[in-house]
């Protein structure tokens, strides 16, 4: 299937592994163009060398996405670097360590305000695209009303940005911007928060992995398939769509 992605400028926070690694690495597989940031240098690099070494255009740097004025900055000069940007995946997150009314405003500054910030900067250059799409990595965590202590706040963070998006969506379709969001449900890749879990909470681990049907955990391959789709012109009339990527571990109805 055709996505019609080819020569496309996509703009991915957050890519240098898990999610956003494979998301990126999907667009770059059908010749976009891409730009993205993260806080790793050295992880962030590896991967801009592998896509340069496909022979695609990638650029990238290291920042923190809460730092507003560098975050718009390098928002901005991506974009002059790209020429312009059709598609945007708000993806970044990180795993906050306060506690108390610290960790809800640092959670909210990560999982909300950045997202915000980021789609007012790029937006009046994806209106002058003709294929504009936002894609944002929301979480399961957002309906759930059961979550781990630590995901509380997460949560509530991404059920806001769910809002948010969905009325982005009916805002922007005068612009012929598609605005989608994405709900994984665990996800497990090397390095992150599941194997932590598995090598140190095993019986926590197995739980998680039963809520599936499948009995297992996600995979960042398998949110990136469904980031490229929605992102793409082959998902033309689909927004304001939320599409978990679950195994069905929310077991509802989903109209």
């Amino acid at each position: 299937m055709d996505l019609g992605l080819s020569g496309k400028k996509a703009i991915v926070t957050g890519g240098s592994r898990g999610i956003g690694h494979a998301i990126l690495q999907n667009l770059v597989d059908e010749g976009v163009s891409v730009a993205t940031c993260a806080r790793g240098e050295e992880a962030l690099n590896a991967a801009l060398e592998k896509w340069q070494a496909q022979g695609v255009d990638a650029y990238g740097s290291a920042l923190d996405v809460t730092d507003g004025a560098a975050f718009t900055d390098w928002l901005e000069n991506s974009v002059e670097s790209l020429g312009g940007v059709d598609v945007f995946v708000s993806n970044v997150t990180t795993r906050v360590h306060s506690q108390g009314v610290q960790r809800w405003q640092e959670t909210f500054e990560v999982d909300l305000l950045q997202h915000v910030n980021a789609t007012e900067a790029l937006l009046p250059h994806l209106k002058n695209s003709n294929v504009g799409s936002i894609v944002y990595i929301a979480s399961i965590a957002s309906i759930m009303s059961a979550n781990m202590p630590t995901e509380t706040e997460y949560g509530a963070m991404k059920a806001a940005l769910i809002s948010y998006a969905s009325q982005l969506a009916n805002k922007l379709g005068k612009d012929n911007i598609r605005v989608n969001i994405v709900s994984p449900g665990p996800i497990y890749h090397e390095g992150g928060f599941w194997e932590m879990v598995k090598n140190k909470q095993p019986d926590l681990f197995k739980r998680a992995e039963a809520v599936s049907v499948f009995n297992r955990l996600g995979t960042p391959q398998e949110v990136a398939n469904a980031v490229a789709f929605l992102a793409s012109p082959a998902a033309s009339n689909i927004t304001g769509a939320n599409l978990r990527v679950d195994g069905l571990a929310i077991k509802t109805v989903n109209f």
